[in-house]
């Protein structure tokens, strides 16, 4: 895609609901893969992989406080 058209499609996102990122590239190919094979789309398996980390959070949060 060109930049002029991504630029494009930019200025049009609805910035209250989607925010672009940046992600260094080999971490982008790697989760842009693991998203095809789970059939998910990119934004799905971001927010997957966040849940994740929250669970995992919360979950080593309460091992430290049962300990």
């Amino acid at each position: 895609m060109h930049l002029y058209a991504m630029l494009e499609i930019i200025s049009r996102m609805d910035t209250t609901k989607w925010k672009s990122i940046l992600v260094p590239m080999p971490v982008y190919r790697q989760i842009k893969e693991i998203a095809q094979i789970e059939d998910r789309t990119i934004s799905g398996q971001l927010r997957k992989i966040f849940n994740e980390w929250k669970e995992d959070r919360a979950r080593e949060a309460r091992e430290l406080d049962s300990a």
